[in-house]
C-alpha cells in the first residue's frame, strides 16, 4: 500500500512509511497514518485514532507555517 511513497518518503525495510509521534514523515508538511506507517498496532481503531492525530498535526503545521 505504500508503493506511492517510494522515492518520496522515507520507508523502513518492510516498506512502511516512517512517522514520528506526531505522524510527521521525512518530508515537511506530509503526514501519515494507518497501516502503511511504522505504528506497530495494525487495528482499525488505532488507524482511526492515528488519522485524527495526523489531521490535527497537519492543521497545526499549516497554521505554524502560515499556509492558512
Amino acid at each position: 500500500n505504500s508503493e506511492f511513497a517510494k522515492g518520496f518518503l522515507e520507508l523502513n525495510s518492510q516498506g512502511e512509511i516512517i512517522v514520528d509521534c506526531h505522524c510527521r514523515t521525512s518530508v515537511a508538511g506530509v503526514f501519515g497514518a494507518g497501516d502503511v506507517t511504522t505504528v506497530p498496532e495494525k487495528q482499525i481503531i488505532i488507524s482511526a485514532g492515528e488519522g485524527a492525530k495526523s489531521a490535527l498535526s497537519a492543521y497545526r503545521w499549516l497554521i505554524e507555517n502560515q499556509k492558512i
